[in-house]
């Protein structure tokens, strides 16, 4: 199904995805109506790049070569600093490199599994 959609509704789902997380990242004060855990923000970092990371998955084609995962995983990494770089200029907000982890592995869990979902099902309808 994921390969049925359009190009360019592929990438306007990653940009969407993309402006999302900037979106969030400059709201002054995002805080979850109750506290069901410590440190349940970084729960909320990783579903965020989770599905940064099922839009790289989605648009795979854009990172052509040898080294695509690499090229996605990074260009993930790269757009978590970003956005904490970004936060730390945001009244109310701060950054930290725990937050940048809790990204990278959100980003890494998705990648992995859509990846695998993805490519599996590719390799069934080609047999």
């Amino acid at each position: 199904m994921l390969l049925q959609v359009t190009g360019i509704a592929k990438k306007l789902f990653l940009i969407t995805v993309a402006l999302l997380i900037v979106y969030l990242s400059h709201q002054p004060s995002l805080k979850p109506p109750f506290q069901l855990f410590p440190h349940q923000d970084k729960l909320f970092h990783m579903i965020e790049f989770g599905g940064l990371g099922l839009a790289l998955v989605v648009n795979f084609v854009l990172f052509p070569g040898k080294y695509r995962f690499l090229k996605m995983i990074s260009s993930g990494i790269l757009w978590a600093v970003l956005d904490e770089f970004h936060q730390s200029f945001v009244p109310g907000r701060d950054s930290s490199f725990q937050d940048i982890l809790a990204d990278t592995a959100g980003l890494l869990i998705s990648i992995w599994l859509f990846s695998y979902l993805l490519f599996r099902r590719r390799k069934k309808v080609s047999t």
